[in-house]
């Protein structure tokens, strides 16, 4: 028995060998920077740690089998094809993340076997006759290594204690050496590990740092761009003889559509009157964070971390401090989580992260005091820059004196009563509640604008980050960052400038268009959108047909109504506009293809 285990052992060994060998040629390729010695060691030693880690678990699998069999030439045959196998998987992944910049997965898997496979994958002859050649190497090499090399005489003398402490000490230092680059935000240990199927190593920010290793404040602030992002895409052009107008954007976070009206908002219906109302609007994320990357930048939020780890400013930023705008920031919640003011406003360090009061209601009062104060004592020689952001229609946290406008109400969020067939007006009615408060505060503001006689020269954006549902599908869903029907990324949009008409725009927009409207109508930019983001001018009317919505993980496409969702697992859900799934060969792979391999359309 000792020896069969020291066979099985060793045959543990080659095959964590082999598979190594090509995690580790495989990532040192895809992860997208420079190598260096810091970048090779942590690659070789995470390649061996997963190598390791995924060789022993099938290897514990299959040992009652192995251990059982009479012959050992029946267990190497049995780890030749599993070997042969896994490398086979470990190569096309290989090709699948250097294309697509994600992992083999139920998208990939789809593809593969859909209808459609045929179509989306055409090879030439020759291609498959080296994809058939090459699957004949490896499974050679791994017969060859099973059957032949385990009976040299080092695979028969050596001491298994020393393999072991080698790939100990090779787990400890990868492991390490990521948490310490995850704390610091290193951006060659992060696209490291990206590169490496399916590989999670541990994090200790918070250990780190109270050990005092590391600090993290000064280590976030240090980072230098060595990335991969092609932003912008082509030089910019600029027009230096504009008049740069004050640009003023007010959000309220989570605005459901519904709540647009006379009654819940009475002052900014008022303002509407003078103001253009894109009546299809929509986000790009049904969460906080995408949303104000998109309206910040025209991109998708796919490209947020590469934003925060390169430290990469957008253009609409760039273009404020050029044109020596006076940037004000007036958050109800704060900007420090998302880091909003790292990754969107990182060359105004001295803007406002965080508003004083010990509420969501007395934050958003606060903030609305704090930009009248701003205006009564800013002296209008600069432009400005003002971003408001109210938070209560999200936290629904009111006082109790102040839920007498709607009722039925609930007197807080009470998640626990949240049902399928439950009554939702008592929790829309304090979602409203919310709003109207916000509203009054928005009001308020309104009234000085117009007091200090700036409508004459700025720009007003009044919008939702996305929206917020209240099971108006049906199926369950309440809040926001559950789905990407329009009750979730669905919201207003009203822009108000001088020369502005009064209308309402029916057909659709979305957060991509904000910031080229901002730079080429108002900032001077003489470029084509698509030379700095994923948007159009808000006048330009053509089709935002297969709209991508959402997070790097979680991600969908919006097209003709239909959502077509790829969710954490790598799925992709096709569904209608109330989600209602459709069956899967409804999906359209060979378009959904273009579309996803378009998403990097920002990379180098």
């Amino acid at each position: 028995m000792k020896e069969k285990i020291k066979h099985l052992f060793t045959n543990y060994l080659i095959s964590t060998i082999l598979l190594f060998v090509i995690l580790f040629i495989s990532s040192l390729t895809n992860c997208g920077v420079k190598s260096n010695f810091e970048t090779i060691i942590y690659l070789f030693s995470s390649s061996v740690c997963h190598s390791a880690i995924i060789m022993l678990l099938i290897t514990l699998i299959v040992s009652p089998i192995c251990l059982s069999l009479k012959k050992n030439k029946i267990s190497d045959i049995i780890f030749a094809i599993i070997s042969t196998l896994i490398q086979l998987l470990a190569i096309t992944d290989y090709f699948v993340f250097s294309l697509y910049r994600f992992h083999i997965n139920g998208f990939v898997i789809g593809m593969l076997t859909g209808p459609a496979a045929a179509q989306i994958f055409v090879f030439d002859t020759m291609l498959i006759l080296k994809c058939l050649l090459g699957i004949l190497v490896i499974t050679a090499v791994n017969l060859l290594a099973f059957l032949r090399l385990q009976y040299f005489t080092f695979f028969r003398t050596y001491k298994k204690r020393y393999p072991i402490i080698i790939i100990s000490l090779l787990i400890i230092i990868a492991n390490f050496m990521h948490a310490l680059g995850a704390v610091q935000l290193d951006n060659n240990i992060i696209k490291c590990t990206e590169a490496i199927p399916y590989y999670y190593p541990i994090r200790a920010n918070r250990f780190l740092s109270n050990l005092g290793i590391v600090d993290i404040q000064k280590n976030q602030s240090a980072k230098v761009n060595n990335g991969t992002l092609n932003y912008p895409k082509k030089e910019l052009s600029w027009n230096d003889s504009i008049t740069p107008p004050n640009i003023i954007l007010i959000m309220i976070d989570a605005w459901n559509r519904r709540s647009f009206n006379s009654e819940t908002t009475p002052n900014i219906k008022k303002f509407a009157e003078e103001c253009t109302w894109y009546s299809d609007h929509v986000s790009s994320s049904n969460g906080t964070q995408g949303s104000v990357f998109t309206i910040f930048t025209s991109l998708s939020s796919y490209y947020w971390q590469d934003f925060e780890l390169n430290n990469v400013c957008p253009i609409f930023s760039d273009r404020l401090k050029a044109l020596n705008y006076d940037v004000q920031t007036f958050p109800g919640a704060s900007l420090r989580n998302p880091p909003f003011n790292r990754v969107l406003l990182q060359n105004f360090p001295d803007i406002t992260t965080d508003t004083q009061g010990n509420t969501v209601y007395d934050r958003d009062c606060k903030l609305s005091e704090n930009f009248i104060h701003y205006l009564d004592s800013t002296n209008n020689k600069r432009p400005f820059f003002a971003w408001l952001f109210y938070d209560l229609a999200h936290s629904y946290e009111m006082p109790k004196e102040r839920l007498w406008k709607f009722r039925p109400t609930w007197e807080f969020a009470d998640y626990t009563k949240l049902s399928a067939d439950m009554n939702p007006e008592p929790f829309f009615n304090l979602y409203r509640n919310a709003v109207y408060q916000a509203d009054s505060l928005v009001g308020i503001v309104l009234n000085k604008i117009q007091e200090k006689g700036l409508l004459e020269n700025s720009v007003i954006i009044i919008c939702g980050d996305h929206g917020q549902e209240f099971n108006d599908n049906h199926k369950n869903f309440w809040g926001h960052n559950g789905n990407f029907s329009d009750f979730q990324i669905g919201t207003n949009l009203l822009w108000y400038s001088p020369d502005c008409q009064a209308k309402t725009i029916s057909y659709r927009t979305s957060h991509y268009d904000l910031c080229p409207t901002l730079l080429k109508t108002y900032l001077g930019l003489r470029n084509e959108c698509s030379d700095f983001g994923s948007g159009k001018t808000l006048s330009d009317s053509t089709s935002r047909d297969w709209l991508l919505v959402g997070s790097r993980d979680n991600f969908a496409f919006i097209h003709q109504k239909h959502i077509y969702e790829k969710r954490p697992s790598g799925y992709f859900f096709a569904t209608d506009a109330h989600l209602n799934e459709l069956p899967q060969d409804s999906i359209n792979y060979n378009v959904l293809n273009e579309k996803i391999l378009q998403i990097g359309d920002f990379y180098k």
